[in-house]
């Protein structure tokens, strides 16, 4: 604790009190929200409407197997970003960005939400 200059006190990180009890073997930190409101509603919302339009892509007879791959592997992290780590939601949208500005226009759409949702989780 420390005084932070006009005679009042400010605590910083974890305070325990243990009164009693056995076995007692650490701290569970619960930081942050669990599941699907880990991201708001409008960027889970963004996240879907990208995983429909790399559904779309994949689709698209002049792809190349590698990429329809990519594509194929970047879908669960699309449609579930919430139970994903930051980074590797990151880097998918990274990978399809990249992946969809080589695409050309056919991806237009694809890389257009890619870019949208990187500016909103980079942000």
């Amino acid at each position: 604790m420390s005084d932070n200059g006009n005679g009042s006190h400010v605590h910083v990180g974890d305070q325990v009190n243990i009164h009693g009890g056995t076995n007692v073997v650490g701290i569970q930190h619960n930081n942050g929200p669990v599941g699907d409101q880990a991201l708001p509603p409008n960027v889970m919302a963004l996240f879907s409407r990208l995983a429909d339009a790399v559904t779309e892509l994949a689709r698209d007879g002049r792809l190349r197997e590698a990429d329809r791959q990519s594509l194929a592997e970047a879908l669960p992290v699309l449609n579930s970003p919430a139970a994903e780590e930051p980074g590797r939601r990151r880097n998918t949208l990274l990978l399809l960005a990249g992946l969809a500005q080589s695409l050309g226009e056919a991806a237009a759409p694809a890389l257009g939400l890619a870019n949208q949702l990187l500016a909103l989780i980079n942000g």
